[in-house]
């Protein structure tokens, strides 16, 4: 077997593969690039190689590698450190549960980081971290470089700072052109590379994944709660049909993506018309058939358990009008009915026999197999492993994601990479697992894949089939309810990859990516002049911060003592939501910093964000309360308001202000503030409360101790630990501040 030979790669540690080192040299060519294939077909050993051609060139240089999670962030970093000539030290894993100070000492010192980008995202718009010696930045799991996820935000600024490459991996980037030129789009891509196991060069490397259907017929009851289900939907569309919402009572027209659609239709129609008393019925029909729509998707795929559930929790809630339009009709009561006959015989969906029936053919077969079975919803798995561990040698596990769902805790990442190892070294046999496997998850003996039900998503489909087939013949097996949603998701499924991998090629044929790269350049140059504006610690939760980056800003955040956004001298900015703008009316604050803001500063602002009809109708307060304080706020305090809808508006308000105002002038802002006339005393309890851990009763301890700054700035630091509450700590921190030499950054 040959193997690829390269300064900075380990000997006969990266198998020689000629599709891999044919798309290395094309994405050095062609620049950064959207590379799709399978899973299984060594995406992290083409990030290597490629990351070993950018080390080897430009030794100076880092590399920043971005995964969803933390465990896959981890096993690219051991992948890459396996097959790279580093050190030790060379490659480091960021996220979010290393101190932000640490994550900025190491990022000087290592040449890969490997990370999630919400940690990079937020060492970004805090100002720790540049990207200005990146030369390689890579996506894993491209797909998600949509909409407000913090891949769009980070590729922004890598293309704003760097000149480098980057490298987008993915199974599937989605089916529709939309979708896949979203992505281009949002990543800066001018090139894409797509690789199948039926291409010629690829074949030779892939595992043939056998592909079977299990299907099972329903019980006549289950057809019963089926076809009440059904009637008591079909009412609710006949209504909307009436109210001329929508064009069609075919049932079939109803799908989920059409009602979530129809729900913002509606909502948009309510607001620009309130009165309409028949778009409220709308919405509450809409709501119902949403809700009966998922009754019906947990009755045919998981079963009278999980209906059970969510019934009950309907009629325990019942707060909603559309939860007493389901519980009051006729249809429904017989189906709960039954439900509730079915639940207390403990019936079971088919597919759970049929599941059982496998796994026992398959450890019969193998007995050291791994299974990884896949279930869509969480407390399904619970119930899933609990049955499975009934039977012989089954031993299953879970496998869910973080985050707590309502009373079904979630797995640490901590608990994900012990159950990982636990099943890879053969004390669980059988993972039941959610989504959360679906990404990157790496098991290698893993010789079976299990759908408890078809998914819609191509891009979900394909990464559930790639769990299998690693190493050896793979084997997946999808489990249908025969003429259920279970036949229509799994077709949709597979007419989405087909369209997927056309759409692909028409986009690569049709030259519109390299059109791209004069709107780079310009992206590049429309930020000449840096602006600079400082932002108090309490704005970076905000999208305020992440909009001003976007625009090239340079955000400094800091503890402002006045205002939320210094942009000169003289300008500082109050920014307040319509809810927060009430609420400091009611509790004082409000006019506090008001004074505080037009004392300190010659032009303060105060923007008020969101929907400004909503000042009167949000909170209890009189209209005349609310126009008194607005009349105040400009003719008594003098401080101009603006309006804005949203955080991206105020951004743009607040990067318009400060362009206008740096451009051309001198920027060092002034971070301190200080009111006019201070006597000498305050003047010099001032300069002392500035130093670190010093409010103003240490202040005043420290100068009635040594009598002067001069004697206090002269002190050692076993002195100033004489001074009352002046513990090591607080001394050895002053001393560091006063003999510490000054760098301007």
């Amino acid at each position: 077997m040959p193997f690829v030979k390269h300064p900075m790669v380990k000997e006969e540690q990266i198998e020689s593969r000629v599709y891999q080192e044919v798309t290395v040299a094309k994405i050095l060519e062609q620049g950064s690039t959207l590379v799709v294939t399978p899973t299984a077909l060594g995406k992290t050993v083409l990030a290597a190689l490629l990351s070993a051609h950018i080390l080897h060139n430009n030794p100076d240089k880092k590399i920043l590698l971005m995964a969803p999670t933390r465990p896959l962030a981890v096993q690219h970093s051991n992948t890459l450190i396996s097959k790279l000539k580093l050190e030790p030290d060379d490659v480091k894993v960021f996220t979010g549960s290393i101190p932000p100070d640490e994550r900025k000492k190491q990022y000087l010192e290592t040449k890969i980081i490997c990370a999630t980008p919400q940690c990079i995202e937020n060492d970004l718009i805090t100002g720790r971290i540049k990207l200005d010696n990146i030369s390689l930045c890579i996506f894993d799991e491209a797909h998600r470089g949509v909409k407000d996820y913090a891949y769009v935000f980070i590729a922004k600024q890598f293309a704003r700072q760097s000149n480098g490459i980057i490298l987008a991996l993915t199974a599937s980037p989605g089916y529709t052109q939309e979708k896949i030129q979203d992505i281009c789009k949002n990543l800066f891509i001018n090139n894409i590379e797509v690789k199948t196991s039926e291409d010629d060069d690829v074949s030779p490397y892939v595992n043939k994944i056998n592909l079977e259907w299990h299907k099972v017929d329903l019980p006549p009851d289950f057809l019963q709660i089926s076809s009440l289900l059904k009637k008591s939907m079909q009412t609710n569309i006949n209504m909307l049909k009436n109210i001329g919402i929508v064009p069609t009572t075919n049932f079939n027209y109803f799908t989920k993506k059409r009602l979530m659609a129809l729900q913002i239709q509606i909502r948009k129609k309510i607001s620009s018309n309130k009165n309409a008393a028949s778009l409220y019925t709308a919405a509450s029909k809409t709501a119902v058939l949403m809700k009966l729509s998922h009754a019906l998707t947990l009755l045919e795929t998981q079963g009278i358990s999980s209906l059970y559930d969510y019934f009950s929790k309907i009629e325990k809630k019942a707060s909603s009008k559309a939860d007493k339009s389901i519980l009051a009709d006729e249809n429904i009561k017989k189906a709960i009915q039954i439900l509730k006959k079915l639940f207390k015989e403990n019936k079971k969906h088919p597919k759970l026999d049929a599941l059982k029936q496998i796994l026992k053919e398959q450890f019969l077969q193998n007995p050291d197999s791994r299974v990884l079975v896949f279930n869509h919803y969480r407390a399904s798995v619970k119930e899933l492993v609990k049955e499975l561990s009934k039977i012989n040698p089954v031993k299953p596990s879970e496998f869910v994601g973080q985050a707590a769902k309502e009373s079904v805790k979630g797995m640490t990442q901590k608990e994900q990479v012990q159950a990982i190892k636990d099943f890879e070294s053969g004390k669980f046999n059988v993972l039941v697992a959610t989504s959360v496997a679906e990404e990157g998850l790496d098991i290698p003996s893993c010789d079976l894949v299990i759908f408890y039900e078809p998914v819609p998503s191509e891009i979900r489909h394909i990464q559930r089939r790639g769990r299998t087939g690693r190493l050896n013949q793979g084997k997946a097996i999808i489990l249908m309810a025969k003429n259920t949603r279970d036949e229509g998701f799994y077709w949709a499924a597979k007419t989405k990859e087909k369209k997927m991998l056309s759409n692909l090629d028409e986009i690569k044929k049709s030259g519109l990516l390299k059109q791209k790269q004069t709107t780079l350049h310009k992206f590049r140059s429309d930020i000449k002049n840096q602006i600079l504006i400082y932002a108090d610690t309490r704005e970076q939760s905000s999208k305020v911060i992440k909009f001003l980056k976007e625009k090239g800003a340079e955000i400094h955040v800091k503890q402002l003592e006045v205002g939320d956004f210094v942009l000169t001298d003289s300008i500082a900015i109050e920014r307040k939501t319509v809810e927060d703008f009430l609420t400091s009316m009611l509790d004082g604050r409000l006019f506090n910093q008001l004074i505080s803001l037009s004392t300190n500063y010659e032009q303060p602002l105060l923007i008020l964000e969101g929907d400004h009809n909503e000042l009167f109708s949000l909170r209890n307060i009189h209209p005349n309360a609310i126009i008194g304080a607005l009349t105040s706020i400009a003719l008594n305090y003098r401080v101009p308001v603006l309006y804005t809808k949203d955080a991206e508006e105020t951004a743009q308000y607040i990067f318009v202000t400060a362009k206008r105002e740096q451009i051309g002038k001198d920027k060092d802002i002034r971070l301190r503030v200080g009111r006019s006339g201070l006597s000498e005393e305050q003047l010099q309890q001032f300069i002392v409360e500035s130093l670190p851990m010093t409010g103003p009763q240490t202040a005043k301890n420290l100068l009635k101790h040594f009598g002067s700054i001069e004697k206090l700035f002269t002190a050692s630091e076993k002195e100033i630990q004489e001074v009352e509450k002046m513990g090591p700590k607080k001394a050895k921190a002053i001393r560091k501040i006063i003999e510490l030499e000054f760098e301007e950054k």
